[in-house]
């Protein structure tokens, strides 16, 4: 079978995340089997305009905005037409209703931005967006969607989308790489692991360490990501005088140190807890790597993250926009009450054993071969 995957981002751009690992996981898997993938998406500085991944043909044109036309034009000049053709949704739908047939387009939805617009953009389009995005997906009413959790086929539905159309796949993860050491770090242990947009609250966790350390003045967060916002949270350390008690780690080569030593994963398993207040996530992937490495979650009970973490088991879910004073209280708590942690760590390592990429992966191509409605 021949597939066009269009996505705003590929596995090699700077600020991918994890709907990209996701993607090419599922793509190098389809090449294997011996599908023919190309996978369409936007340039970034010092990218090549077409290229070869692991069998994956990339092939990069346009900018954060224009990349939509030029798919459009993209597909118009293909002599053969793809057998499927994947909308990868981040935001900005693809409308490729208006130029793929029903029986070879599929809508794959990571998350409806929503709330997030208000965090992302300037107060005087924030709210034209937010209206706005309802309307991207009308013309998506008869074609078969894709997400990967309960929460976002909940706000597809509530846009009225069609429940039959909505099918659901699991998340992947590789238990090979993603495994617990069950040495946690002597001093309490916090992690930040996201990229550092507004939208994923990374400023909250900074606030709830001011109150932490009034009782615990060696607990530590570890900041880990690259993005736009970090300016801003570095300030916002400085002014509240945390210096010592939050680190930074955000250049481009962090995942290994001068040992060959994955860093990432190294401090998924020391950590006493990953904390991501996010606004808004279609999975929240890192929530299970984490719980994979034997290390519970801190989350806002947003679309996503409360599919991914189960409240008081893997994880604590604190209300959807929490204050700084419930984060550092739910904080608090992993802290003192050992048996809790000792509890939550052991069910996540078993909750992580539901997800791995050969069930995630057939579950998704089931659902991509199969007969579009």
């Amino acid at each position: 079978m021949n597939i066009l995957i269009l996505n705003w981002k590929d596995i090699k751009n700077p600020d991918r995340g994890g709907a990209e690992v996701i993607a090419h996981e599922f793509s190098r898997r389809l090449v294997t089997e011996g599908h023919t993938v190309t996978f369409f998406s936007r340039r970034f500085p010092n990218c090549k305009t077409i290229e070869s991944i692991d069998g994956v043909r990339i092939v990069r044109k346009g900018n954060l905005l224009s990349v939509y036309l030029h798919a459009w034009f993209y597909y118009l000049r293909l002599k053969t037409k793809p057998d499927r053709v994947i909308d990868m949704v981040n935001t900005i739908c693809w409308q490729t209703p208006l130029y793929v047939p029903k029986k070879n387009r599929i809508m794959y939805v990571n998350q409806l931005a929503k709330e997030v617009f208000f965090y992302e953009l300037p107060w005087f389009l924030s709210w034209f967006a937010y209206l706005l995005e309802r309307f991207e997906y009308l013309s998506y009413k008869n074609t078969k969607i894709l997400c990967y959790s309960k929460s976002t086929r909940q706000d597809l539905s509530a846009w009225g989308m069609s429940a039959k159309n909505i099918h659901l796949f699991s998340m992947g993860l590789d238990h090979q790489r993603y495994s617990p050491s069950f040495i946690k770090s002597k001093d309490p242990l916090f992690f930040f692991l996201a990229r550092l947009v507004k939208m994923k609250r990374a400023d909250l966790c900074i606030q709830a360490m001011q109150e932490l350390i009034k009782k615990y003045p060696k607990a530590k967060l570890i900041i880990m990501g690259n993005g736009p916002d970090e300016n801003r949270i570095r300030s916002l350390v400085n002014d509240l005088a945390l210096e010592k008690n939050v680190e930074f780690i955000t250049h481009n080569n962090f995942f290994k140190d001068k040992t060959n030593k994955d860093i990432r994963i190294s401090l998924l398993q020391q950590s006493w807890a990953l904390v991501l207040p996010s606004v808004k996530e279609g999975w929240g992937m890192v929530v299970t790597e984490a719980a994979a490495c034997g290390t519970p979650a801190i989350v806002s009970n947003v679309t996503g993250l409360r599919d991914s973490v189960v409240d008081k088991k893997t994880g604590l879910i604190l209300p959807k926009d929490p204050t700084p004073q419930e984060l550092a209280a739910s904080m608090i708590q992993v802290i003192k009450d050992n048996d809790l942690r000792e509890k939550l760590s052991k069910e996540a390592i078993k909750w992580s054993k539901n997800f791995t990429w050969d069930k995630s992966y057939e579950g998704f191509k089931k659902i991509l071969l199969t007969n579009t409605v």
